[in-house]
């Protein structure tokens, strides 16, 4: 499935919270679970920013372990419930890929991210945090209503 070209972004520091679990590239279809078990713990977060949810990739392990983040944009991580992890994505350049497409299609995104477009010789990937983001149109239900993926990016040339 071919990408429209990203949306090349300098984003400022951002902080998330919600429910963390670490997995490799053999367990990450528990993913779907975890926003389950989100969902039902309902977490009351404080200074929260609405309508959007994140699921924040980072802690990456040379074995292709990660920690994944489910969860919302907060202004403020202090103050978090018991049970509430929380991880702040440094500032710095993001390749922002935006689909319609349904959430069944997300591996073949992140393949194709990984597989093609950071190959060229413009960008390259830079040590960091991705992150899924589910826009107000997400159906969770559904899995309809489009996501993006954003990945950490330096230009060759600078940015």
């Amino acid at each position: 499935m071919p990408l429209d070209p990203p949306k090349i972004e300098a984003m400022p520091a951002r902080h998330f919270a919600g429910l963390m679990r670490r997995y490799d590239m053999q367990t990450r279809s528990a993913i779907p679970g975890q926003w389950r078990d989100y969902n039902q713990a309902e977490p009351v977060l404080k200074n929260v920013i609405p309508n959007a949810w994140y699921g924040v990739c980072y802690n990456f392990g040379a074995d292709m372990s990660f920690d994944y983040l489910s969860g919302m944009e907060v202004t403020d991580p202090a103050g978090l419930p018991q049970g509430v992890a929380s991880v702040t994505i440094p500032a710095g350049a993001y390749a922002r890929f935006a689909t319609k497409g349904h959430i069944s299609t997300m591996p073949a995104i992140w393949g194709e991210i990984f597989q093609d477009w950071l190959k060229r010789p413009d960008y390259r990937p830079r040590p960091g945090h991705s992150v899924e983001y589910y826009p107000p149109e997400f159906d969770g239900m559904t899995g309809d209503g489009g996501f993006e993926i954003w990945v950490p990016i330096e230009a060759q040339q600078g940015f």
